[in-house]
């Protein structure tokens, strides 16, 4: 089945974005955050909410340098987990930097846009940003990921960041995917005011099963 484009404004975006990443020499930077290693961990750690022990494959959509799966992979082995890191990005040289991070997984990351790209194979867990799309392609994008990247059974993790120097709220993850019909099976925020929400819903296919 033919797939509308993404519009050329938001690929022009995305690039825009790549660049200044990779202009960078701090890695939270290049990762987009600018708050420095206590912030990140108490924003981005309820991830691992989502990931039930003892922990599995994680495949991170929109990865940059792979700096959220390396702390991921790390804060789960402090809790006797184990994850498996994969990453997708469509900047070829943030996953060059993400292959470094992590030499020993440096095969498991893949240069694609993840809207029209199909992976090898499916994922027990995958991470995605409500923005990795415009806000108007997000229920297509969540179709996508569960048709072709969230193996039978997983599930599908979806994060909004908000800004606290440009005051603008994350989105309500739970109720969006709830709106799309995609129930969640829990949520979490991160930060000491919930500057970033997650929700989590399993393949549908199971739970109609």
């Amino acid at each position: 089945m033919s797939r509308r484009n993404l519009p050329a404004q938001f690929l022009a975006e995305l690039d825009a974005l790549a660049s200044s990443y990779l202009a960078e020499s701090d890695p939270y930077l290049q990762s987009g955050f600018g708050g420095g290693a206590v912030r990140f961990r108490e924003e981005r750690e309820p991830v691992l909410g989502a990931i039930e022990p003892p922990g599995t494959e994680l495949l991170d959509v929109g990865c940059a340098n792979g700096l959220l799966l390396e702390c991921l992979v790390a804060w789960a082995a402090e809790r006797g987990r184990r994850i498996t890191p994969y990453g997708i990005d469509q900047s070829a040289g943030l996953v060059e930097l993400a292959r470094r991070r992590l030499p020993r997984f440096s095969g498991n990351f893949f240069v694609a846009n993840a809207w029209s790209w199909r992976p090898p194979r499916r994922f027990a867990h995958v991470y995605a940003l409500c923005d990795c799309v415009p806000a108007d392609y997000l229920e297509e994008f969540v179709h996508h990921l569960f048709d072709h990247y969230v193996r039978p059974g997983g599930r599908l993790i979806v994060g909004s960041y908000g800004s606290r120097s440009r005051g603008t709220p994350p989105l309500d993850v739970a109720a969006r995917l709830a709106e799309l019909g995609f129930p969640p099976a829990g949520e979490a925020r991160g930060g000491r005011d919930g500057v970033a929400r997650f929700a989590w819903a399993d393949d549908p296919s199971a739970c109609a099963a």
